[in-house]
């Protein structure tokens, strides 16, 4: 395992905050994002955490790169770029879609090393690990019969699927994305020393609130479980709002065993 240089750090986190040492909130993108989507919608939290978007190979500034395929190779190449933050400022991760089981992945692999663990992490859109997988294994198929099943789905943003030419750049890294999904399809997976909260939406097709409910399995310490309005991508106002609640109870939490 080697350790990442600055310039490997700048890559896979090109939007970090400006640090203010309090916390750090490490986001894990969807199927065919990258980490512009999270520096947007996690604005509203720059206050509270030090921010790191998660850049994967093949989008964005790392676009000549080929993407994963294969989750537990993704998760333990994150893992080796988490580990000069092995300090003692506290962390949380929010993953959403197939973020959501990248950075469960990586939080394992974290708990094998005998590394610390993000205080809280934040699963948005996922069914649990043992649950059938409801995202089609799209990167079997044609490229139009993905993109239908896709819209079809809600799977992905409408913006996108409305332009031709956004479809035919993002088809492939969906398609990579989806293919890291199944590759974890049957994986034999550990129960974390680490709380969990799961954010559904009640009209999601990909992971209905009933398919995300079992996660509560996969924690040896806190569950909870919100559900908000709207399909696969309800992320909006008052889900930050509720994720702003969880670290900020993380962190008094910590605060308060700190000083026990």
């Amino acid at each position: 395992m080697q350790t990442p240089s600055r310039l490997d750090q700048d890559l896979w986190f090109p939007y970090a905050s400006r640090p203010r040492g309090k916390m750090r909130l490490f986001t894990f993108p969807y199927a065919g994002s990258g980490a512009s989507v999270f520096h947007r919608w996690f604005l509203p939290l720059y206050d509270q955490v030090d921010l790191y978007a998660l850049q994967l190979p093949g989008r964005e500034g790392r676009s000549r790169e080929t993407p994963y395929v294969d989750l537990q190779v993704a998760a333990n190449a994150v893992a080796d770029c988490l580990e000069p933050f092995s300090d003692d400022i506290p962390c949380c991760f929010f993953g959403h879609s197939m973020g959501a089981l990248l950075a469960f992945a990586v939080a394992e692999v974290l708990q094998q090393r005998q590394r610390r663990l993000p205080l809280q992490l934040v699963l948005s859109g996922m069914v649990a690990p043992h649950v059938p997988q409801r995202v089609a294994p799209l990167h079997r198929v044609p490229a139009q019969q993905a993109t239908a099943v896709l819209q079809a789905m809600g799977g992905v943003p409408a913006v996108v699927l409305a332009e031709e030419d956004l479809m035919q750049m993002y088809l492939p890294i969906i398609q990579a994305d989806i293919a890291m999904v199944h590759s974890h399809v049957g994986a034999r997976v550990s129960a974390l020393d680490t709380d969990i909260t799961c954010l559904s939406g009640t009209d999601d097709l990909i992971a209905p609130p009933e398919f995300m409910q079992p996660w509560r399995n996969y924690t040896r310490c806190g569950f909870e479980q919100f559900v908000f309005p709207g399909g696969h991508f309800f992320l909006d106002g008052p889900v930050m709002s509720r994720v702003k609640s969880v670290l900020g109870a993380a962190m008094r939490q910590r605060a308060g065993s700190l000083a026990s």
